[in-house]
């Protein structure tokens, strides 16, 4: 349940973010909203108005929307009678708040207390694998291993080579979490674990301490985060490309199951991961793709090649029309590997 909640926040807040940028946006500019969508037609129902703009819930979970006058030039609260500039700001104007709230949300991390390597005696648990003993017994990310079967732990290689010379058999471990050590923990490392997992399914390296950063600190180490997160995730797809790491893609399964693990280590790593999140989206969104607004900006460039000679509007909304159903088409394909890869 908890996972359940978490995820409707988390996808909430990304969609409502980036969305309210574009309603923002308009409304700075004099365009005229008509709907303010949270996911995608079939409407279910309507939550409300403001003004002229109608607040909608609607069937497929995948996004949301916002539906201005776009395209005709004969209306003059139309998008299509404003500048270029005007066009594109609307159009970047999502990813802009998406870009804005992983700062925030990085720079609150940092503020409240974030886990950080340190120097010292113990193994810090960077990563604990879904439904593996580790999982099972309730170790998770941020864990500092400090003592297996009472034998104290220096470092992260005397950890795994205790767990090795265990394996099929009951040890007991003892984390710190936060602050303060648990209650002895027992598993049983697995002598013929999946590829890439071990043998208790955890990633350990240095120790790990909470630490908290004053604003003036908190702030800039946000803006750090957020742009490494940029660049963090253009090299992943870079090395995909090239072939050195394998291309992974998650639809809303894989999204709610990573969520859900993650959900459970704390809010502030909650509040880390939609930052993450948050990143993702501004990028994803601004891919020169049709029916992202990415493809959108496209036509304003095309547009601007052309000195000014615009590609009839009709054209352009057929383009974007069936960029949707190609998107739908991928996200359904997408969401078909995640659910042969969590329930299969």
């Amino acid at each position: 349940m908890v996972g359940f909640v978490s995820f409707i926040i988390v996808f909430g807040l990304l969609i409502f973010v980036h969305e309210l940028g574009h309603f923002m946006a308009a409304k700075l500019f004099g365009v005229r909203v008509e709907e303010f969508g949270f996911g995608y037609p079939p409407r279910l129902l309507k939550l409300g108005q403001w003004r002229e703009t109608e607040i909608t819930l609607n069937a497929l979970p995948l996004g949301g929307f916002v539906r201005m006058w776009e395209t005709d030039t004969s209306v003059p609260e139309s998008l299509a009678n404003k500048p270029r500039g005007v066009r594109a700001l609307v159009y970047t104007a999502g990813s802009l708040m998406n870009i804005a709230l992983a700062a925030v949300l990085f720079s609150v991390t940092f503020m409240a207390g974030t886990l950080v390597p340190t120097e010292g005696p113990g193994a810090g648990i960077y990563y604990v694998s879904p439904n593996s003993p580790a999982d099972e017994a309730g170790l998770r990310p941020g864990d500092t291993i400090l003592r297996i079967n009472a034998e104290e732990i220096a470092d992260a290689q005397e950890a795994v080579g205790i767990i090795r010379s265990n394996l099929g058999q009951p040890i007991e471990i003892t984390v710190r979490r936060g602050d303060r050590p648990l209650p002895p923990i027992t598993l049983t490392p697995r002598a013929d674990p999946p590829p890439e997992e071990g043998a208790v399914g955890v990633a350990l390296d240095l120790p790990l301490v909470r630490q908290s950063f004053p604003v003036w600190r908190a702030v800039p180490m946000g803006l750090r985060a957020t742009v490494n997160s940029v660049l963090g995730i253009f090299y992943g797809i870079r090395a995909a490309i090239r072939g050195q790491v394998p291309l992974e893609v998650s639809g809303p399964i894989g999204i709610y199951q990573t969520t859900a693990e993650v959900a459970k280590t704390g809010w502030e790593r909650l509040m880390e991961f939609t930052g993450f999140l948050s990143v993702n989206l501004f990028l994803v969104n601004l891919l020169p793709l049709p029916a992202l607004d990415g493809g959108r900006l496209i036509f304003i460039l095309l547009e601007w090649v052309r000195r000014g000679k615009r590609v009839p509007p009709e054209k352009e909304g057929l383009v974007h029309a069936l960029g949707m159903v190609a998107l739908l088409a991928v996200m359904a394909f997408v969401t078909y590997l995640d659910f042969q890869r969590y329930f299969r």
